[in-house]
């Protein structure tokens, strides 16, 4: 069976935001998709361009509820725009599933939240997770917890047909997933984005009259409607990201066997596990940067790495002027003291923080931004550029590279 049953289609989409399905604030969204007939999906996916793809026979059988919890899954994923987020952390093919792992948490409080039962998607306590916290948050835990997949080539590793998101999750392409230049219709960056923000109003409005905070949808909604947000969570949601991608690699571990030391008699196999990410602090000590606004920061960046379970023995800050002051390890970077404040070239910093042993998987450079900076990108780790800044100033921006926090001081 080929062809799509689309009265039950339409009707699930009324069901949803008409009916008993009491989400009228995703009207925009729902009514956006663009369907395609895929039998290579088990029920429904979509991919980033706002296609969905159905299973015929799926649809002919499935009930009209389930077909519209299915809808506003996917539509969920849109919304919240897990695939951009997904490329941001460099997610690859190896740790897709640990990032759809957590984007499904958070999709399924949300439709909890609202009253729709996702009973296929994970919920944060089977996964050793907390409640209502973000994404990337999870996959940062997730990526500690499990090991990644045993493979000569972790590159090569492919989302499974079936996984019932589709490329919208985690921006990883499908097989069955047609290409962007295909004579279909598609939704454009520009056009997703009203989608978004009509949504995110209809969706405010829709919880002030019920008094219900559906999971992470309610934040999300905030950020949409509200794009200039607090320095300090960006600037510990940048540290948390980062170190999520850092927990993204696995390294070769004798300490417990491999999983198919079964299958090889008489040769003992290393398993793989991901070590928790080193974090490595250059602080610029010049005399342009005052110990308030460096003391701010630090605090912050103390937040987020705490948050992440890093351990005191992997923190260490580098003081940095002109030139590279001080190197200490500390338990907390709130307890470095400074030294310093002479010129700025943060170069020197940075340099020194990758002849670090261990090498850091994550470099936080504070400054205020009047400095020179590497012509290419240090390899191998991820940086975070915090920008210490008072009102009326505007510093040069960091290269394209970094991962860059405007922190505007008070």
């Amino acid at each position: 069976m080929t062809t799509l049953d689309n009265d039950r289609l339409a009707a699930a989409k009324l069901w949803l935001t008409s009916g008993a399905g009491d989400s009228p604030y995703l009207s925009a969204a729902v009514y956006a998709l663009h369907t395609v007939s895929c039998v290579d999906v088990d029920s429904m996916a979509s991919d980033e361009r706002w296609r969905l793809y159905v299973n015929p026979a799926w649809l002919a059988q499935a009930c009209i509820p389930e077909i519209a919890t299915q809808l506003a899954h996917l539509v969920w994923h849109l919304l919240c725009d897990h695939a951009s987020r997904a490329m941001s952390l460099q997610v690859t093919p190896a740790t897709a599933e640990a990032w759809r792992i957590a984007c499904d948490v958070t999709v399924a409080e949300t439709l909890d939240g609202s009253g729709l039962s996702g009973h296929r998607l994970p919920r944060p306590q089977h996964r050793q997770l907390p409640a209502q916290r973000p994404a990337e948050e999870h996959y940062a835990r997730l990526s500690r917890l499990a090991a990644a997949p045993e493979s000569a080539d972790p590159s090569r590793v492919v989302p499974p047909p079936g996984d019932g998101c589709g490329s919208a999750a985690d921006g990883q392409p499908r097989g069955y997933e047609r290409p962007a230049d295909a004579d279909l219709p598609s939704t454009p960056p520009v056009a997703a984005d009203e989608i978004r923000r009509r949504v995110a109003i209809e969706f405010r409005r829709h919880v002030t009259e019920r008094g219900t905070h559906p999971g992470e949808a309610l934040r999300w909604a905030s950020t949409v409607l509200e794009p200039v947000v607090r320095w300090q969570d960006v600037l510990s949601a940048a540290v948390r990201r980062a170190a999520g991608w850092a927990n993204g690699f696995s390294e070769y571990t004798y300490t417990r066997p491999s999983r198919r030391q079964a299958a090889v008699r008489h040769v003992v196999l290393p398993a793989t596990r991901r070590p928790l990410p080193s974090v490595a602090i250059v602080v610029d000590t010049s005399g342009s940067v005052d110990d308030g606004m460096l003391g701010q920061a630090l605090g912050e960046v103390d937040g987020a790495i705490a948050g992440l379970g890093v351990p005191g023995h992997q923190v260490s800050v580098v003081a940095c002027d002109a030139a590279v002051g001080a190197t200490s390890t500390v338990r907390r970077a709130a307890d470095v003291r400074l030294t310093g404040g002479g010129g700025t070239d943060m170069r020197a910093g940075i340099a020194a923080a990758q002849g670090l042993r261990p090498r850091p998987d994550v470099v936080v450079v504070l400054t205020d931004g009047y400095t020179p900076w590497p012509e290419r990108p240090p390899g191998g780790l991820a940086l975070v550029a915090a920008l210490l800044r008072r009102e009326g100033t505007t510093p040069p921006r960091p290269p394209s590279w970094a991962h860059v926090v405007d922190c505007l001081m008070t």
